[in-house]
């Protein structure tokens, strides 16, 4: 047995539910996520491709993002993803593309992703997912598979959100199934400069976990981010750094309490208006 295969199992029997979340054929975790307890369903900016697809009908131009992230400081667990969001008349248009793992165990993926806003209080978005996944002993298999999102404004600078990802649940394998989850939460603006945002994040599978985030802006040249979840526990931070007017660099860790941190870097280009 190869030292991937050794990792990956070791994490597997350690304890299964310290994977809730992590596994692959969910959408991958974005630096600005990653950064503020995972919470992601009121973004609305390119970092919803890997969040909540209904974000995505607040764009206004075209804009691409990259990212990858070396799971629990493992050089198998590399997940790396490409993303690219284009408005139109008719609503906003994304691309996913996404890889994880090494030869004995890899999974590719990729996403086509259709937002649009009902009013300026409700935009509803879904991504229709295509996922392949290649296991030494047991050869490939691919599936598609859909997910659907919302967000609705309650109050002035109060957002809710919901989504339902991999709405379809399929068996993979003798009893593994393909990881449904149902999420919801809010968003709060603290004046022009603190973003609150907090999650309930259920997978069918596992117990829910309770995300928290905050972004602060102190000023143009940079964002400060800061978050905890709950199951089984853990804490992040991180930062996005304007580079140029339209080009951002984002950077996170996020720390498991049993396999230890998560590090992620991005970088996010809008064309200007």
């Amino acid at each position: 047995m190869n030292r991937f295969s050794i990792a990956l199992f070791g994490i597997l029997g350690f304890c299964s539910y310290c994977l809730q979340g992590q596994n692959a054929l969910l959408a991958p975790i974005s630096p600005r996520s990653n950064a503020m307890g995972k919470t992601a369903l009121n973004f609305t900016d390119l970092h919803s491709l890997f969040g909540n697809q209904a974000g995505l009908a607040n764009l206004e131009t075209f804009g691409v993002m990259g990212m990858v992230e070396q799971r629990y400081l493992l050089a198998d667990l590399n997940h790396a993803a490409f993303g690219a969001a284009l408005p139109t008349f008719s609503g906003v248009f994304g691309l996913t593309l996404r890889n994880f793992g090494t030869g004995d165990y890899r999974e590719t993926g990729a996403g086509l992703a259709y937002a649009r806003k009902l009013s300026d209080r409700l935009r509803i978005g879904g991504q229709l997912n295509w996922s392949q996944i290649s296991i030494s002993e047991y050869g490939n298999r691919s599936l598609f598979n859909v997910d659907f999102g919302i967000q609705a404004e309650l109050l002035p600078k109060l957002w809710a959100a919901a989504q339902v990802r991999n709405a379809i649940r399929q068996q993979l394998l003798d009893g593994e199934y393909t990881p449904t989850v149902f999420s919801a939460g809010l968003s709060y603006a603290v004046g022009d400069k603190v973003m609150l945002y907090t999650e309930l994040y259920k997978d069918i599978d596992f117990p829910a976990d309770m995300r928290i985030g905050i972004e602060y802006n102190p000023s143009k040249a940079i964002y400060l981010r800061a978050g905890v979840n709950t199951a089984p526990g853990g804490w992040s931070f991180g930062f996005g750094l304007p580079v140029f007017q339209n080009l951002v660099f984002d950077c996170a860790a996020a720390y498991h309490p049993y396999l230890g941190f998560t590090p992620s870097a991005g970088l996010a280009f809008r064309k200007k208006k």
